[in-house]
């Protein structure tokens, strides 16, 4: 005889096969005997009591009061809710004891913070995978700097729309004379967007150069704060406060701005020839070093069909039949004397 005051067996708090048909059949005779269940599903009288010991247990059946020995079903609506209640009671305590280990940690943070020479109540590196709170932090910081912000921006063009916000960010910054110098690669003249936003600034008293370097996604406040690119999440960014850090990434910053060419907004010809020529050095460095044709766009800011172009021009001009063989000329013809 089925004990319905036995807890259930570990691992009886799952349904089995047998339990939906137990359950359907209890449903259709109403309130039934415990004792009737094995003969109406033509199962054993052990399976039958551990069928219902398990929907008893996910409170899918209920005993009837004054009647030992019957049981009736429970909608599944009001099981889900008194089965799962001690769970959740469990998890919240299991979180209250989280919060209340993690609090009693970080208190500590603040005398570690002082130790390492850090202010109190900032992280040296924060991660910002979504471009909102991207946006939050640079609004909050071209509101507050006072002295100088530094920005680089990679590619031959900018998004319009994201031209659109910074242009709004950067006048303010200029306007409460904030010095600021931007740096793009040599591509973005020739981006209508792109030149129209530099001229903007610079008639605002801001400082825009284009480079054949390399360059990281990165804005720079006060020397202070930078936010550079995040490798995992292209919309995001990681935010740095580590002195150090930021000290390195501002050198960086100036010893690409020594060397770049003020940003024009006139296309002349001869300052289109001089960049042409200065991004073809830049192609046959980085043919010689042997880099991909897409290491070589990324580094120069244009598609992967300019490159292949470019460097179809080059082997031609060199009459060499492969990459190998223009690298080789190259060196040989001294094309670049600091090779």
């Amino acid at each position: 005889m089925l004990d319905i005051h036995e807890p259930p067996r570990r691992g009886e708090e799952y349904l089995a096969d047998l339990d939906q048909q137990l359950y359907e059949y209890v449903v259709g005779g109403g309130t039934c005997e415990v004792s009737d269940l094995a003969a109406g599903l033509g199962v054993t009288s052990e399976a039958a009591e551990d069928s219902v010991r398990r929907l008893l247990a996910l409170r899918l059946l209920r005993t009837e009061p004054g009647a030992e020995g019957r049981v009736s079903a429970v909608s599944p609506q009001s099981a889900a809710v008194l089965a799962a209640l001690p769970v959740e009671n469990r998890l919240r305590q299991q979180m209250e004891e989280v919060q209340r280990l993690r609090h009693q940690i970080e208190s500590l943070l603040p005398f570690y913070e002082r130790g390492r020479g850090s202010e109190p109540g900032t992280d040296s590196l924060q991660a910002l995978p979504e471009l909102g709170d991207v946006l939050a932090v640079l609004a909050h910081q071209a509101a507050t700097c006072q002295e100088e912000v530094l920005t680089a921006q990679p590619g031959g063009r900018r998004n319009v729309d994201e031209l659109a916000e910074a242009v709004e960010r950067d006048e303010g910054i200029l306007r409460r004379k904030v010095r600021m110098r931007t740096l793009y690669q040599h591509p973005a003249r020739f981006h209508q967007a792109t030149a129209a936003y530099a001229e903007r600034l610079a008639q605002l008293g801001g400082e825009v150069r284009t480079t054949s370097a390399n360059l990281m996604r990165l804005i720079v406040f006060d020397r202070k704060t930078a936010l550079i690119s995040h490798v995992d999440h292209p919309r995001g960014a990681m935010v740095v406060r580590d002195r150090s850090v930021v000290d390195f990434v501002v050198q960086a910053f100036e010893h690409i701005w020594l060397k770049a060419d003020p940003f024009p907004v006139d296309h002349d010809r001869e300052r289109v020839q001089s960049v042409s020529e200065d991004t073809d050095q830049t192609l046959l460095r980085l043919l010689v070093s042997g880099e991909s044709d897409q290491a070589v766009a990324r580094r120069l800011g244009v598609s992967m069909r300019t490159v292949q172009r470019r460097l179809g021009k080059i082997s031609d001009e060199l009459g060499a039949t492969s990459r190998l063989q223009a690298g080789y000329l190259i060196h040989r013809r001294g094309l670049l004397p600091e090779h």
